[in-house]
């Protein structure tokens, strides 16, 4: 299964940095994690898609398409936004 690593905030909602979740794409992946735990869907999906400023990505490189394959050793990384100054 691919792994998803968590960053800032969504790690304390998800209590914990990285998990485990089966799918096929990055997608599918994603909305699986949405349903395992919903206060990170909250926070990352809007309208039935993901918010503008998430920044996700496959081993390392951004991703735009959520219909992109993903294979059981990569690692997807999720970005919530972050306000600095």
């Amino acid at each position: 299964m691919p792994t998803v690593k968590l960053y800032a905030n969504l790690r304390k909602l998800a209590e914990t940095k990285e998990l485990s979740i089966a799918g096929e794409t990055v997608g599918a992946v994603v909305n699986e994690l949405g349903r395992q735990k919903p206060p990170v869907g909250d926070v990352i999906f809007e309208n039935g898609g993901l918010r503008q400023h998430i920044i996700v990505t496959v081993n390392g490189q951004n991703v735009v398409d959520l219909e992109a394959p993903v294979k059981e050793q990569d690692i997807i990384a999720i970005f919530p936004p972050i306000a600095g100054g």
